[in-house]
């Protein structure tokens, strides 16, 4: 039996309404998958996903994909191809040739370091290395004033770090970021994933060549090897680290802890071995 086109368009005009609803749930179906972030980290195709050079930029991975770049390109040509995005970079770093780059490289550390935050997390991380397990928030105040630290700003920096880890007791990409008990003991993984970036950022805005930043490559991740024991305890330190940064400049935290959501995204994906582009930090050892 034949179907002529008569048959199809008086078929379609008695069954007008099953078929707008079939077309309308697929372009809702396709509007919804465009509207989710991809589930895989950015990666270079041209770059390598193994090896000494993509581990140590592994290190630099958040702070790379979050300054929309690809985390295993030591080139960063993401940056070097768009005029706002140096522009951006030049603006917000004060780059503006070799010398502020290297200076800025140098310094990161220091411009990173809050004597009293960092304090009191080290006095947490004795706590629960003696107790064998993280202190409560009122244990760790107690604490705290027993040393002689008493204060307003005692109290604001412990509420803070309290309410961030809160925020990362959730899972990205089915990954949990902050299990509990985990204790976060600084964040130097901040300053790290910023070095590693920087350098990168160093090529793309001609100061440097891929070859020139090799050894600082190897050296901030030789550093983060031995402040940390897994991709987890550093990238914890590094969350941790970028948002108390925000509130340090005097963001309210829970502002701050909103402006994470890509941090926390990009960790999941980081993690995230079940897809095309397996997370470094599945795959590379640390």
């Amino acid at each position: 039996m034949e179907i002529g086109v008569d048959d199809v368009v008086q078929w379609l005009s008695e069954n007008w309404g099953w078929v707008a609803a079939i077309v309308v749930g697929i372009l809702v179906v396709a509007a919804a998958l465009n509207l989710l972030p991809d589930a895989r980290i950015p990666t270079s195709p041209d770059f390598p996903t193994s090896g000494d050079e993509a581990r140590d930029l592994a290190v630099g991975a958040i702070q790379i994909v979050t300054s929309e770049g690809k985390w295993n390109d030591p080139e960063s040509h993401t940056i070097r191809d768009s005029k706002g995005l140096r522009s951006r970079l030049v603006s917000m770093w004060g780059l503006t040739d070799r010398e502020s780059w290297l200076e800025t490289l140098e310094e990161l550390p220091q411009r990173r370091t809050d004597s009293l935050r960092d304090s009191l997390l080290e006095l947490r991380a004795e706590l629960a290395r003696t107790s064998g397990r993280r202190p409560s928030q009122r244990e760790w105040l107690a604490a705290a004033k027993e040393r002689g630290a008493s204060g307003r700003d005692v109290k604001s920096v412990i509420n803070a770090v309290t309410e961030i880890e809160k925020s990362l007791k959730k899972s990205a990409l089915r990954t949990v970021v902050l299990p509990a008990g985990a204790t976060i003991e600084s964040v130097r993984g901040y300053a790290q994933g910023q070095q590693i970036a920087l350098a990168t950022w160093g090529v793309a805005l001609g100061f440097a060549t891929r070859e020139d930043i090799r050894p600082v490559l190897r050296q901030v991740s030789a550093e983060a090897r031995r402040d940390f024991g897994s991709w987890e305890e550093f990238g914890r330190s590094y969350l941790l680290g970028r948002v108390m940064r925000l509130v340090e400049q005097g963001m309210p935290v829970e502002k701050a802890i909103e402006k994470n959501d890509d941090g926390i995204r990009a960790y999941g994906q980081l993690f995230d071995a079940k897809r095309g582009n397996s997370g470094p930090w599945s795959t590379l050892p640390w």
